[in-house]
């Protein structure tokens, strides 16, 4: 897993994002977005609103993990939601992006607009 915090002092300013990257081998997609939600919110994990209470974690893990045999899929595409007031995007190149959040209108306008 290779982090990229979004600064030295570990504050987040509004237009950056904190990356973070999985190895869909080895590694759980839901169990490496959890840790990077808490290391921005310099928390443990287990004081997290619950990831499944947003999105079934064992389904995210079967769309970015490997086929039967730890062969890796071969797909282009990319998972958004919210999650504990962060806008997730996680992508089947294995990489977890996290942006900050200002509301909820927001939130769901920049979802959006990504998409389009």
């Amino acid at each position: 897993m290779t982090e990229h915090p979004p600064s030295d002092e570990h504050v987040q300013k509004e237009n950056e994002a904190y990356q973070t990257e999985f190895d869909p081998i080895s590694d759980s997609v839901s169990e490496e977005l959890v840790k990077a939600v808490a290391t921005l919110n310099d928390a443990d994990p287990t004081e997290l609103s619950l990831l499944s209470e947003l999105v079934d974690p064992e389904a995210l893990d079967a769309l970015f993990g490997p086929k039967a045999g730890d062969t890796l899929r071969e797909t282009n595409g990319h998972v958004l939601f919210t999650y504990d007031a962060y806008h997730v995007r996680v992508d089947s190149n294995g990489q977890i992006t996290v942006h900050q959040s200002d509301s909820d209108g927001d939130s769901k306008r920049s979802l959006r607009d990504e998409n389009e």
